[in-house]
C-alpha cells in the first residue's frame, strides 16, 4: 500500500471529518462517538453549551489530543497515520485562533508584542520581503482594530483584544483552513458583528474552509453556511445552516434557543 493510501481517508468534499471519536479528559468521557463533517470551502459553525465538547473537538482536529477510538481526517490525512513532522506541516497550513481565556491569550506568543505575533507567522510561512510583511501585518491589525496597540504585549490586552490579534494573525496567512474556537468570547456586540462581517468577506475572497465554535446564535446565523450541534460529546444534528436553525427536533431547538422548554432539564442537562 502506498504512503498516500495509508494517509488518505474520508469524504473528498470534506476538509475535516471525525468519525466515531471517543475521548476522555481526566478520566471523564468528553467525546462519545462523535461524527463531524466540515465541508470544504464553507463556514461551519459548531454549536453547543459550555462543556459539550467543542474545544476538545478542536484539539483533536489540531492533533493536540488523540482519540481512544475513532478517526480524525484533516485535508485527507488520517492523523493517526502521519508522523509528528507531517502533523506540524499540516498545522502550518492552518490559521488557528484558540480559546481566549486569559492568561492563555488565544495561542499568542507571550514574549512577542501584537505586531510581532502577526508578523512572526508570515516570516515563518512565506518568502515575503520584510516591507511586504510589514504592509500585510499592519493592514490586518487595522482590519481588527488593533493597529494602535501594535506595540502592546499580550498580558497588557483584554481577552477580546487577544482574540482580535489572533484573528488578524490567522487571516493574514490566507490559509485554506481556518479554525476559530470560542469566537464570541470577550467581544462586545458591535465588535462581534464587525468581525463576523470580516470573516464572511475573508471566506468569500479566499474560498477557504472555516470552522468556528460559538455560543452566540445570532453570530452563528450570520456566519454559517453549515452547522453542527454538539451535546454530551455527540453531534445531535448537522446540515446546511438553514435546516439546523429551522429544525423542529425538540433537543436541537432547545440547545439553539437556550430555552427552558424541552427535553433538557436540570436533572438531565
Amino acid at each position: 500500500m502506498s504512503t498516500t493510501e495509508n494517509h488518505t481517508h474520508g469524504e473528498p468534499h470534506a476538509a475535516i471529518e471525525l468519525s466515531g471519536v471517543v475521548s476522555k479528559l481526566g478520566g471523564v468521557q468528553v467525546l462519545d462517538g462523535l461524527d463531524l463533517t466540515v465541508p470544504r470551502g464553507q463556514i461551519t459553525a459548531l454549536l453547543g453549551p459550555s462543556g459539550a465538547g467543542k474545544t476538545v473537538t478542536v484539539k483533536h482536529i489540531l492533533g493536540l489530543m488523540k482519540p481512544s477510538k475513532g478517526r480524525v481526517v484533516v485535508e485527507g490525512r488520517n492523523l493517526r497515520r502521519i508522523s509528528e513532522d507531517e502533523l506540524n506541516e499540516l498545522r502550518r497550513g492552518m490559521g488557528v485562533v484558540l480559546q481566549g481565556t486569559l492568561p492563555f491569550t488565544c495561542g499568542l506568543f507571550f514574549s512577542l508584542n501584537v505586531y510581532d505575533n502577526v508578523a512572526f507567522a508570515l516570516r515563518q510561512r512565506t518568502n515575503w520581503s520584510e516591507p511586504k510583511i510589514n504592509e500585510v501585518t499592519l493592514a490586518h491589525l487595522d482590519m481588527v482594530g488593533m493597529r494602535a496597540r501594535a506595540d502592546a504585549m499580550p498580558d497588557e490586552l483584554s481577552a477580546g483584544m487577544c482574540k482580535r490579534t489572533a484573528l488578524a494573525r490567522a487571516l493574514a496567512l490566507e490559509a485554506q483552513l481556518v479554525i476559530i474556537d470560542d469566537f464570541d468570547s470577550g467581544l462586545d456586540g458591535v465588535r462581534l458583528a464587525l468581525l463576523t462581517e470580516l470573516i464572511r468577506d475573508a471566506q468569500r475572497d479566499t474560498g477557504a474552509t472555516f470552522l468556528v465554535t460559538t455560543h452566540d446564535m445570532t453570530t452563528a446565523r450570520e456566519l454559517a453556511d453549515h452547522a453542527a450541534v454538539i451535546h454530551d460529546g455527540r453531534i445531535v444534528g448537522s446540515g446546511d445552516a438553514d435546516s439546523i436553525f429551522g429544525s423542529t427536533d425538540p433537543l436541537i431547538r432547545q440547545l439553539i434557543s437556550g430555552g427552558t422548554a424541552g427535553p433538557l432539564q436540570l436533572h438531565s442537562a
